[in-house]
């Protein structure tokens, strides 16, 4: 039987080369659920996980062996609030939707580079560019996008200047510049844009239900948009089998939105103890971020209101946390870098890990990053991914560094990275 062992130091492998059958000995793996390590081998077939085992296996004929040398082997990462087509410096928010395609190349990079193997872009990443990653035609991790994100006039998504007449009065297209969002206001309107961009190919549907801190008019208390509304959007995105996720701080607009049939929680802040327990009993999630709120305080772009709110939101971060914590809340990993700072990415762990153990946090990365992405149902093409379990999709990392007692190595991906695989393709083999 010919074994075919890859030779120390190979640095990289093309994408899109798929090794067929690879086995993988002598690692200790996370699951993604249990913090204690499993010392085993895995064999991969294709895309999927074929067999995990403490025993040896034998290598079928013609297999890659990859000898793991007792690292740490984990499923690869998930970030769940990713904004592709927002990567330009901010002076140049308004830049056309093909600049900003262009950019978003580098940040997809970066990511897979990192360890991300999947993405959930929370808004303004048309699907088109979602299935050229997906695909592999671009080089990235694969893209959950929810299209155009939709609001309100007046709302977190209405980006036009003051003297900008809306598109809607106009009567000319609702989209705004970009693609990134679109106007929606009443019942039919919400309608309308769901179901144009699950149309176009969203696979969950983003709204902004109040206020935000990147916008200039909307201040962080406002209800956006009317229970109506939403539960428009959430009736047509669950025709399709899927669900919308929010943008939400305060208590009375998450409570708002979990009401109307909301799934996904995206930063959650203000919340109070009420909205909370609602949250879990609903079975909704809250989709969290911690870095980017210290990095937006710094932000040399940001207006006085905007760092105004900025302050607000981040007060009630440790509030937040200790809810998710009450209710057991599922949170996964999430980071919605924006102006090209997403190189901060490895920070979020480490911010994480001074509330969280390394082990809960490497879960929220994993496991429950993919149990949120399977919300999409049927809309959802790439199986089951965030785990390593025999039948699951193939997203693995092999470790140098001890992750579960630092994750501060995830900082140095070039270093610590020895193996990234991507639905059963060698991204990257460096032992």
């Amino acid at each position: 039987m010919s074994r075919i062992f890859i030779a120390i130091c190979i640095s990289l492998v093309s994408l899109g080369a798929h090794a067929g059958t690879v086995l993988i000995e002598d690692v200790r793996i996370f699951n993604g659920v249990d913090e204690k390590l499993m010392s085993g081998n895995i064999l991969v077939v294709d895309d999927l996980i074929a067999e995990v085992s403490s025993d040896p296996i034998a290598a079928p004929e013609g297999a890659t062996v990859i000898d793991g040398k007792n690292r740490i082997l984990t499923p690869g990462f998930i970030d769940l609030h990713v904004h592709l087509n927002l990567q330009m410096p901010a002076q140049l928010m308004r830049e056309h939707g093909t600049a900003a395609g262009a950019r978003s190349v580098e940040m997809a990079k970066f990511y897979l580079d990192n360890g991300f193997t999947t993405i959930r872009d929370a808004g303004g990443t048309h699907p088109d560019l979602a299935r050229a990653f997906n695909s592999g035609d671009l080089y990235g991790p694969r893209v959950f996008p929810s299209g155009a994100t939709v609001s309100q006039t007046a709302g977190h998504g209405d980006f036009r200047m003051p003297h900008e007449a809306n598109p809607l009065h106009a009567h000319t297209s609702p989209l705004l510049a970009g693609d990134f969002s679109i106007l929606a206001d009443g019942v039919d309107a919400h309608l309308i844009a769901v179901r144009e961009n699950l149309k176009n190919g969203a696979t969950q549907i983003k709204i902004m239900g109040g206020g935000g801190v990147m916008s200039d008019y909307d201040p962080i208390h406002s209800l956006q948009p009317s229970p109506a509304e939403i539960r428009a959007a959430v009736q047509a995105a669950s025709d399709w089998g899927t669900y919308v996720l929010a943008h939400a701080y305060t208590a009375e607009a998450i409570t708002r939105l979990v009401e109307n049939g909301v799934k996904s929680i995206e930063h959650g802040l203000l919340i109070d103890d009420d909205a909370a327990r609602l949250v879990k009993e609903k079975g909704a999630v809250i989709s969290t971020q911690l870095y980017i709120f210290r990095q937006l305080l710094g932000g040399e772009y940001m207006t006085d209101f905007q760092k105004e709110k900025a302050a607000q939101v981040q007060a009630g971060q440790e509030n937040l946390i200790d809810l998710i914590k009450k209710y057991d809340i599922t949170t996964g990993f999430s980071t919605d870098f924006i102006f090209g700072e997403y190189a901060a990415l490895p920070l979020e762990f480490t911010e994480r890990a001074i509330f969280w153990s390394n082990a809960e946090v490497l879960n929220q990365a994993t496991a429950q990053g993919g149990e949120i992405i399977r919300m999409a149902g049927k809309l959802n093409r790439h199986g089951r991914f965030g785990e390593v379990r025999e039948g699951w999709v193939a997203d693995l990392l092999i470790h140098e560094s001890e992750i579960l007692e630092d994750l501060s190595g995830l900082g140095d991906p070039e270093a610590n990275l020895a193996l990234i695989m991507k639905a059963g393709e060698i991204i990257k083999v460096k032992l």
